[in-house]
């Protein structure tokens, strides 16, 4: 945990002490007969100096399904207690009332939490009386008091709890990275100034993130005209191999960018198609006039150069999210990868670390992390280049070309589960440090281009996490980075 004054080493292990890890729970609780809404706090208890909490506002957000965001935290005198709030303009504002009453249930229960945890938990509130649901992050960090429990919690209208689900995983990647720097800078002296401040702009790109989503995210089922497999957008198909055989070997996440929003959305869409249902919903096409920058954790999304030929992508933000990503230059004809998906939770690793450390020296911003140094995609394999040689074999009308790629990701699939039970009959308990032979599998499989291999094992870690890193993972990493197996399987 990061004390009020850290000095030496100390920064460097009490940062690197920051890992998220997350429990959920889901309460419902009944307004009828625990919160009434037409109850009035100050009109049968005055409100001390003390109870007040200061206001802002996040504007400039096009669509939001959310109406406030709060910050919380335990008083040992007045138990919980409201900070602050923001108020997403164009959105109805929570009563004071229902803002308290939210405010007491995600503290309440979490008295007996040990402050000196580094964990952040997570909990879920459904409140139908008020008609809202809170989804709230709990965690331990330095306050005008010491060290203190808080919460950031989101207010959501009970009417957008479909829409809150379908992106509930990139939320959690948000405010996960969100509430690691906010501990940080709540052992600053000037918190309540700048430190706020801070904290805004990070809320207010999660929820430009979010909007970009409802204004051009990509729709559950995808018109081959939009794609490049239809004549009118056709691509070069060394190009279109290299672009869709890499987006599969990184899990599914793909930024595309290029001058012209037609050029890079004919990629975006095609992308959609090789993306699982739960994955388009949290991918966006690019928008004439809006230069979007990188957002960490979408699976697909597409951004617009700047009027001098550059684009607006930070290296470190795409190293911070959870899988490698692909990255596709329409105009210069490249694809790159950010990493290689064995190294990148270390690679992961070290860079939120170093964002740490910036953070603490007041030198965020500074440092972007290693510009261009991305490796171009060259690995050989055979999945893809056969797929895209049968699509051109067949009509582009009635719908055709789109059931073969659904039968393409559904046959990927079942070649994963495949490898997945491959792996379950040669793991045994007893030998923790025993691996499969990498070689033997991939003979077995029918999988010995590394391409192949790579897309398979892919799609085998998003169906259970772990994999790929307990197969191909560097020894030496393994006591920090490596997952236990007996969770795995």
């Amino acid at each position: 945990m990061i004390m009020a004054v850290v000095k030496g080493k100390q920064l460097e292990s009490l940062i690197a002490s920051q890992v998220l890890s997350s429990e959920a729970g889901v309460m419902a609780i009944n307004s009828e007969t625990s919160y009434r809404l037409d109850f009035d706090d100050s009109a049968s208890t005055p409100l001390s100096p003390s109870s007040s909490f200061s206001v802002s506002s996040i504007g400039n957000i096009e669509q939001s399904f959310i109406d406030a965001l709060m910050l919380c935290q335990w008083d040992n005198i007045l138990g919980p207690r409201l900070e602050h709030v923001w108020y997403v303009t164009g959105r109805p504002q929570p009563h004071t009332n229902i803002l308290r009453c939210v405010t007491r249930q995600v503290l309440s229960g979490e008295i007996n939490r040990d402050l000196q945890s580094s964990q952040v938990d997570f909990k879920f509130c459904d409140i139908p009386g008020l008609g809202v649901i809170i989804p709230a992050f709990i965690f331990s960090a330095q306050s005008s008091t010491g060290l203190s429990l808080q919460s950031l919690a989101l207010v959501i209208p009970n009417s957008e709890l479909t829409l809150y689900l379908h992106q509930v995983d990139l939320i959690h990647a948000w405010f996960n990275r969100i509430v690691v720097k906010l501990r940080v800078l709540s052992t600053k002296k000037d918190f309540g100034t700048s430190g706020l401040a801070d904290l805004s702009c990070w809320l207010w790109s999660c929820m430009d993130m979010l909007s970009s989503l409802q204004e051009v995210g990509l729709p559950p089922k995808i018109e081959l005209s939009y794609t490049a497999f239809h004549p009118n957008h056709a691509q070069e198909l060394e190009f279109l191999r290299k672009v869709v055989s890499s987006h599969l070997m990184t899990y599914g996440r793909t930024v595309v960018i290029g001058v012209r929003a037609d050029k890079v959305n004919v990629l975006v869409y095609t992308l959609g198609l090789f993306c699982w249902d739960s994955e388009r919903l949290c991918s966006r096409a690019a928008l004439s006039g809006r230069n979007w920058p990188y957002f960490q954790d979408l699976c697909v999304q597409g951004c617009i150069k700047s009027s001098d030929g550059s684009s607006s992508i930070c290296s470190r933000d795409v190293l911070c999210s959870r899988y490698p990503s692909t990255l596709v230059d329409v105009d210069l004809q490249t694809v790159t990868q950010s990493s290689l998906a064995v190294d990148h939770r270390k690679l992961s690793h070290q860079a939120l670390t170093e964002e740490l450390k910036e953070l603490y020296q007041g030198q965020e911003g500074y440092h972007k992390g290693p510009e261009g140094a991305f490796p171009a995609v060259t690995v050989q394999e055979s999945l893809v280049r056969d797929l895209i040689d049968e699509i051109h074999k067949l009509p582009p009308e009635n719908g055709v070309r789109e059931a073969y790629i659904g039968h393409f990701m559904h046959t990927l699939q079942r070649r994963a589960f495949s490898l997945i039970k491959y792996l379950e009959g040669e793991w045994h308990p007893t030998g923790a440090t025993n691996r499969p032979s990498t070689k033997r599998m991939r003979q077995d499989l029918g999988l010995q281009l590394e391409g192949d291999f790579r897309i398979v094992m892919a799609t085998a870690d998003k169906m259970k996490p772990g994999l790929y890193q307990y197969v191909l993972s560097d020894r030496r990493y393994d006591s920090e980075y490596l997952p236990n197996m007996a969770d795995v399987f």
